[in-house]
């Protein structure tokens, strides 16, 4: 069923816990399985895993899941490797998929903060709430990092306006994208990041839906806007081609279900119909 329900503590270990080895960014991924799947209490205990760090992230289908960071790549579960997380977004579901995202943003989070930003002293979790803490200087508690950004379905008629990034593979496009600046709204952040990446403006701004993105741990908050005016642009330093592309003649774009970037797309062609 892949139900998760995120929690933060829990009182006592389970024969049913299930686990999520996560090794410099990569997931454990079983590669005879049809989909991505946890790892399970008895294939942990055999796995020769070196753990660095275990975090109860809540459950799924009631039992009980952690994120489990280790430090090393190779394991004695047969048929077993490592792989990129964005590589298995075709064999994962939207609902697994934010159980993954709390994962690594939480490992990413504790790999990343062991010592005191003031005083230098070692970094504790913390009793009560998700964060690590001084016990030395008493500094402000440090909580898992997430980075607002905006991402917009630019349409016109029956097109829709997609870019390509100077990292994406050739023929992937997708919809424009950007971090949200200090005093920033969101809806402020979208029209300057698409006249920075494109070059044009747009009105009618309609939130759609956010998604949690752990590359490395961004929360990214969906919108479709309407062209205004302008000739697209693209800036050449992140985008290096963008287009009007006609519904019925789309280039290769993320995955729905997984991607907010594809759920933002599917929904408008579905809105057409």
């Amino acid at each position: 069923m892949n139900i998760f329900t995120p929690a933060n503590f829990i009182d006592d270990t389970s024969k049913e816990s299930k686990y999520f080895p996560v090794y410099n960014s990569k997931l454990l991924h079983f590669l005879k399985e049809s989909s991505v799947r946890p790892a399970t209490e008895d294939e942990m205990k055999w796995s020769g895993l070196e753990e660095k760090s275990r975090h109860f992230i809540g459950y799924l289908d009631d039992s009980p899941l952690y994120a489990v960071s280790v430090s090393n790549e190779q394991t004695m579960i047969p048929d077993t490797t490592f792989t990129d997380l964005r590589a298995l977004f075709p064999v994962m579901n939207m609902r697994l998929f934010e159980a993954i995202s709390r994962a690594f943003q939480i490992v990413n989070w504790s790999d990343s903060n062991k010592y005191c930003g003031f005083c230098g002293s070692e970094l504790h979790h913390d009793e009560r709430e998700r964060a690590m803490k001084c016990h030395n200087c008493h500094a402000p508690l440090v909580y898992p990092k997430i980075s607002p950004c905006i991402i917009t379905l630019i349409h016109k008629d029956k097109s829709i306006l997609l870019a390509h990034n100077k990292n994406f593979p050739v023929n992937l496009y997708s919809t424009i994208a950007g971090f949200i600046e200090a005093g920033e709204s969101a809806e402020a952040c979208l029209m300057r990041e698409v006249k920075e990446e494109v070059g044009i403006e747009v009105h009618n701004i309609k939130y759609f839906q956010s998604q949690s993105w752990p590359f490395p741990g961004q929360l990214m908050l969906g919108y479709f806007a309407e062209y205004k005016s302008g000739e697209i642009t693209p800036d050449n330093d992140e985008i290096d081609d963008a287009q009007w592309f006609e519904v019925d003649n789309l280039p290769n774009t993320p995955p729905p279900g997984v991607s907010i970037s594809g759920d933002l797309i599917q929904h408008y062609l579905n809105s057409l119909k």
